[in-house]
């Protein structure tokens, strides 16, 4: 058998109620480190090969099922050291578009487990809302339809992959310093 095979047979078995419990609380806490601006907790999350992909939205017609590439224009498109970077340029305390810094509410909801052919790895959908205000006037918000890969490492669980896909195709934002 293939490994497409098995992880299509693999996401047939249900995921018990303590999985989904134990996922869907590993993405609260993710949220609440997020907005309380606890970036380095959040980068325990990841594993060391995280692939960390928000590509540009394109319009296209409904025929043209092309998926996005790698290669395509991306907001995020990070591993791990890139990561790092990004939150490095914020504790420098000259990011100008977070100073007064940004306040965020993280939202998870609809939170879907699949097993995979990997007995330590599941694929989790959901969707991300993110309100933002930023100074003393702008809100923006943000929604995400994610992809995850969660990983057991350690007997903890850590995001190994995100593909997240923005449903806006025009930003109004100024900056995009925040991780949905």
């Amino acid at each position: 058998m293939n490994a497409i095979a098995k992880d299509v047979e693999a996401a047939t078995q249900p995921p018990s109620l303590e999985l989904i419990s134990e996922i869907t609380q590993f993405y609260y806490r993710e949220a609440r480190l997020k907005d309380r601006q606890q970036y380095r907790a959040w980068m325990d999350l990841l594993t060391d090969d995280i692939h960390y992909w928000m590509p540009a939205r394109t319009q296209r017609y409904r025929k043209d099922e092309r998926a996005p590439s790698i290669y395509d224009s991306a907001y995020y498109n990070d591993d791990k050291f890139d990561l790092d970077r990004r939150l490095k340029r914020l504790e420098t305390g000259t990011c100008w578009t977070e100073d007064p810094r940004t306040r965020t509410a993280h939202l998870v909801h609809n939170v879907e487990v699949e097993h995979t052919a990997n007995p330590d790895e599941y694929r989790v959908y959901s969707v991300s809302v993110v309100y933002r205000n930023m100074n003393e006037d702008e809100e923006h918000t943000l929604y995400c339809h994610r992809e995850d890969l969660l990983r057991r490492v350690g007997g903890e669980l850590r995001i190994a992959r995100r593909l997240l896909t923005v449903q806006q195709n025009v930003f109004l934002n100024k900056s995009l310093n925040v991780f949905p």
